[in-house]
């Protein structure tokens, strides 16, 4: 056992190595990915601004305009509330759908011995990081209208994005490594990630279950739970990440065993990817 907590140690490091060695021929890549992803397309690029903002407006109209809920706690708009929480939500939808197939969709340079592989995953996270960067400060401009203004807090979001990568990594690497053996896992994940969404606090306040601990002890178990309230509090200058130790050991205790997993999972199967692509 601790044999390959040390191998995957090693990996991890190896991995980290290479990513910084290769960083200009990973942004070229997710650059040219991208780009790829809209060619071909009358609106390009517009079609990835177009879905969030429909979808955030949809949000808008039937939970506060249609059921005239009351899912904040009162202290910001329903508006600049839920778009601080679709922020993260969007890019870990993202990453994590177009991370899982990655290697099915680049088979043609998994089958190349001299290319590693490894770095594919990293290189869906920078390609989507482009959009996620520009809905961001959509979000902050939309909360800056309802006068929550940009802070010293909003530094903030570097690391809480840091956070939310790391996480993915760990998640991909999982994903990505069994879907060319399994590839209803994608199906898997879109139900999944219907359940996961209603469990991580973006469309309601999890103050709202104030009376009932086991929720919220429930609710905080979620990861994203960590990422989605850091991106708030950077926007809303309402805390600092220092404040929440707990969370903080636990959200980067449940990533390095994802991590270490991960690197676990792909050393084993990637020998065996060629024969199944």
């Amino acid at each position: 056992m601790i044999k390959k907590i040390i191998g995957a140690k090693r990996e991890l490091i190896s991995l980290i190595k290479e990513i910084i060695d290769n960083r200009k021929l990973l942004f070229q890549f997710s650059l040219n990915d991208f780009r790829a992803r809209f060619a071909g397309n009358i609106l390009g690029v517009l079609w990835a601004v177009i879905q969030p903002i429909v979808t955030v407006l949809t949000y808008w109209f039937v939970f506060s305009v249609g059921f005239k809920a009351k899912l904040t706690d009162g202290k910001y708009p329903f508006v600049a509330f839920l778009v601080t929480g679709l922020v993260p939500w969007f890019y870990f939808s993202d990453v994590l759908s177009s991370g899982t197939g990655v290697f099915r969709e680049y088979s043609y340079l998994v089958k190349k011995v001299v290319f590693n592989v490894r770095v594919l995953p990293t290189m869906k996270m920078l390609s989507n990081l482009f959009m996620h960067s520009f809905f961001f400060l959509v979000g902050v401009i939309i909360c800056a209208i309802y006068d929550f203004l940009p802070t010293l807090h909003i530094l903030q979001i570097f690391y809480y994005c840091f956070c939310l990568m790391a996480f993915l990594t760990g998640v991909t690497w999982i994903t990505s490594s069994i879907q060319p053996f399994l590839p209803d896992i994608n199906q898997f994940i879109a139900v999944i990630m219907q359940a996961l969404m209603w469990s991580t606090p973006i469309l309601y306040s999890i103050t709202k279950f104030s009376d009932h601990p086991k929720i919220v002890f429930l609710l905080k178990l979620n990861p994203l739970y960590y990422v989605v309230t850091g991106y708030r509090e950077a926007v809303f200058s309402s805390g600092w990440l220092w404040q929440h130790p707990k969370e903080t050991v636990y959200f980067w205790g449940v990533t390095l065993l994802l991590l270490f997993v991960g690197v676990s999972m792909f050393k084993r199967l990637r020998p065996h990817f060629s024969d199944v692509l």
